[in-house]
């Protein structure tokens, strides 16, 4: 028998018990080296498909026109206006700090200040070109000079200079060292610069993505601390389930060593941390605490049941035979269950997202590794440990209130209201599912922060002054040489740039159409009506080399590139949502279809397409993973429990469980995002281990009481029914933390960690017991018929 070979093997591991903690040790050692090879990666390329659209589009982008991490800074007085000297000086030295920066795209760092800023005038000679701002202006007679360049160039407005002239804008274009990203690095440096410029007579403000992902990377380092604080929650969870500091010091010893084991295999193997890994070693610490609870669960029983039946116990050799015991027991059902948690996350690995692939990796490693010491550390150390006092044995199974409430429990499902208790709990889990139907699709980074966070502040300041903080680009591409100076192609653009413009949360577009229509209302002597594109492509061919005589060739390559086939149309967000930047996308198709010409594509890219390539590839790819996974859980349980009908009793609860889980997001609001969507995949993994520790123990029980339904239902419940619970709440109460950090990524994660444990419990004790009682599987009550106090049960049985 498979429990024979587990004794074999326990006693094997008690003999050798220094050599096997040596050996461990040894492991332990050699993975911790690895440690310091583990990076934070925020490089958005690792984070997301790249055969996507959008992210192959951004690409071209940042080819031709320069990086992808826009940021944007405000100067604002506090009192008058940005027409001062003091501040025009201001604004000055920001730009040259920042263009400055290592990382800084120079021709992409544009304020008033930038050489490629120009006022574009026409006199009796031409077209006359000059910087708007050459010097910071000094006299009264400067100012207004300067004033009058800036509000006759439109362009400028609500981009550089907000429309009441009360800010001024930097607006930045950076590079990150995709070998070692850093934005907590980057932000660091612009806050230097900006530093030198703060004082009381102005206000600055910075927003854009390299904020949000500094703000993101900063709580990422602040992991540590949650994780201490949830390695404390679980120590406290253990030492109230044991009653001992023995019993609380080898989960908790497990637990750390399958983190750090983790740790070390993701660097050895070189896969890095990222914004969802950073919370998995909660997750593994909590799995690994919950499994060492299940064994020592048992070897208290076996410890109690042995000292009992001995007429005159030795406790050594009863704590010896108890460990062995134990192993022989929960042994196989921790194995298969461990194993298969870790294939059901590894299954994660072939997903098109690599957030995704690592945590599959990181998560099944960890599981792994949780498996191997507890099936060798705690063996090896509980046998070196003194036996438990008989006041310790007590206390470990006091649990009075738990226990009563389980009993009752068990006394319902055997006492023919099973079916009540089955169509009430499928009744619960399909109204918490329905809310499923509200559930959005959507990532922004900027509300993982708190409302009163100085991200959020100094967004909602850039955003009530200027056309906004986010961006999307789209990218115009002609099939030849000069197709964009064809009149056509550019009045597309202007009434692409019109219909965004219209859009809610769309504060500014801008163009190299937004040049020429300067330049020839400039050549019309300043007419409002003639600020649109001339209708005559020679016109147009004209304008632009009279503008390169006076200014510079580099002042539109923002815009578009020297062959004029490619051109970029910036548009200004006052929101990072996904799920807006996608709609606004759908929305400008029809009329990109419409009236572009033959042979000129447009399509989108930037960062915020970016992460909905990412959300994208998530969302749709996460139907294909669960499916798998509960695929997985399905075929590895048929085959071990040998039956058709197990696979289905394990997996049936798990469906639900996914479901109940995509309805508590509808339901509160927490949109499905990278954070989020890796809670249905713990629902799976973590609750396939309480389904198949339910059903083994039942078995188990079953045969030891003779077929006697009510006594295995009242004693599986209370040993191993109470050991899930245990589990559960100590991964639910590891998360529950987060809630403190104020960063909803954290909170969104721990508020659904916590969902999913709860209902994973109930379903695996509630619902999966009820089933059993209603359908009588045989493989698990076997050809004998089921007595319920001495009676048979009624007849109706899964096969």
């Amino acid at each position: 028998m498979m429990s024979d070979l587990y004794r074999q093997y326990a006693g094997f591991v008690i003999r050798h018990r220094k050599s096997v903690v040596a050996l461990l040790a040894v492991v332990t050692v050699l993975l911790c080296s690895r440690l310091m090879s583990l990076q934070v990666d925020m490089d958005q390329d690792t984070w997301i498909p790249q055969s996507h659209p959008y992210v192959q589009t951004t690409k071209a982008l940042e080819k031709v026109f320069g990086g992808r991490n826009f940021t944007i800074i405000g100067v604002v007085p506090k009192s008058g206006d940005i027409y001062n000297p003091q501040v025009l000086a201001k604004v000055q030295r920001i730009q040259e700090g920042i263009e400055n920066l290592p990382d800084a795209i120079r021709h992409n760092v544009m304020s008033v200040a930038a050489r490629k800023v120009k006022d574009i005038k026409a006199n009796d000679s031409g077209l006359v070109v000059k910087r708007v701002m050459e010097k910071v202006p000094a006299t009264p007679q400067e100012i207004e000079a300067f004033r009058r360049a800036v509000e006759s160039n439109p362009f400028y407005v609500n981009s550089l200079v907000s429309p009441d002239g009360k800010a001024a804008a930097i607006i930045a274009d950076f590079k990150v060292d995709t070998s070692k990203p850093s934005y907590a690095a980057l932000y660091s440096q612009i806050k230097e610069v900006l530093d030198k410029e703060r004082d009381d007579s102005v206000d600055i403000y910075v927003g854009g993505l390299p904020v949000d992902f500094a703000s993101f990377e900063s709580h990422m380092m602040q992991m540590p601390i949650y994780f201490g604080a949830a390695l404390l929650i679980i120590m406290a969870i253990q030492y109230w389930s044991f009653k001992s500091f023995q019993g609380m010091l080898l989960p908790i010893l497990t637990a750390v060593l399958s983190v750090l084991w983790a740790l070390g295999f993701m660097g050895l193997i070189g896969v890095h941390m990222d914004g969802m890994n950073t919370t998995t070693p909660i997750l593994i610490m909590s799995v690994a605490a919950g499994h060492g609870i299940q064994i020592l669960k048992r070897y208290y029983e076996e410890f109690h049941r042995l000292r009992l039946s001995t007429a005159r116990p030795d406790d050594r050799e009863v704590n010896r035979q108890a460990v062995i015991e134990s192993i022989a027991r929960v042994g196989p059902v921790m194995t298969i269950a461990g194993a298969i948690a870790a294939i059901t996350f590894a299954t994660l690995a072939t997903s098109d997202v690599s957030v995704a692939r690592h945590f599959g990796v990181f998560a099944a490693s960890g599981v792994m590794a949780a498996l191997i010491l507890e099936m060798t550390l705690i063996p090896a150390l509980r046998s070196m440990l003194r036996p438990p006092s008989k006041t310790e044995a007590a206390a470990e199974r006091s649990h009075k209130v738990l226990d009563a409430i389980l009993i009752r429990l068990a006394n319902g499902l055997t006492g023919g209201r099973a079916p009540l208790i089955l169509a009430a709990g499928v009744g619960v889990i399909a109204v918490i599912a329905a809310g499923a139907s509200q559930i959005q699709i959507d990532n922004s980074l900027r509300t993982y922060s708190r409302p009163d966070s100085e991200v959020r502040v100094h967004d909602r300041e850039l955003n009530a002054r200027f056309g906004g903080t986010n961006t999307i680009y789209f990218l115009v591409e002609g099939d030849k040489t000069d197709s964009l100076k064809d009149p056509k192609a550019l009045t597309a653009i202007a009434e692409l740039q019109d219909f965004l413009a219209a859009q809610p949360n769309v504060g500014k577009t801008q163009s190299i159409v937004d040049l020429i229509k300067r330049i020839n209302q400039a050549m019309h002597a300043d007419a409002a009506d003639q600020a649109l594109v001339p209708p005559d492509r020679a016109l147009i061919a004209q304008y632009l080399l009279l503008y390169s005589m006076s200014g510079d060739p580099q002042d539109f390559d923002s815009y578009v590139d020297n062959d004029y086939r490619r051109a970029a149309v910036w548009v200004f967000l006052k929101t990072d949502s996904t799920n807006y930047a996608e709609q606004l996308h759908q929305k400008a198709e029809a009329l990109i279809r419409d009236k572009f010409p033959p042979g000129v594509t447009v399509r989108m890219g930037g960062s915020l397409p970016q992460t909905i390539a990412g959300n994208q590839a998530l969302t749709t790819g996460k139907t294909k993973n669960i499916a798998q996974m509960v695929l997985v859980v399905f075929v590895l349980s048929a085959l071990i429990l040998r039956s058709f009908v197990g696979g289905l009793f394990v997996t049936t609860p798990l469906v639900l469980v996914v479901m109940a889980n995509f309805g508590v997001m509808g339901w509160f609001g927490i949109p499905l995002d990278m954070g989020t969507i890796s809670t249905a995949a713990m629902a799976i993994g973590i609750g396939a281990d309480y389904e198949l520790y339910l059903l083994f123990r039942f078995r188990e029980e079953l045969q030891r009481a003779g077929g006697d339904v009510a006594a295995a239902t009242r004693q599986s419940l209370v040993t191993s029914g109470k050991a899930v619970l245990y589990v559960a709440l100590s991964i639910a109460a590891g998360y529950s933390f987060l809630l403190t950090s104020g960063f909803a990524f954290y909170s969104r994660l721990a508020v659904m960690v916590v969902a999913t444990m709860a209902v994973s419990a109930f379903a695996a004790i509630i619902f999966l017991r009820a089933m059993t009682m209603i359908f009588k599987p045989r493989f698990i009550f076997g050809a004998n018929k089921p007595v319920l106090n001495g009676a048979p049960l009624r007849e109706s049985r899964a096969q």
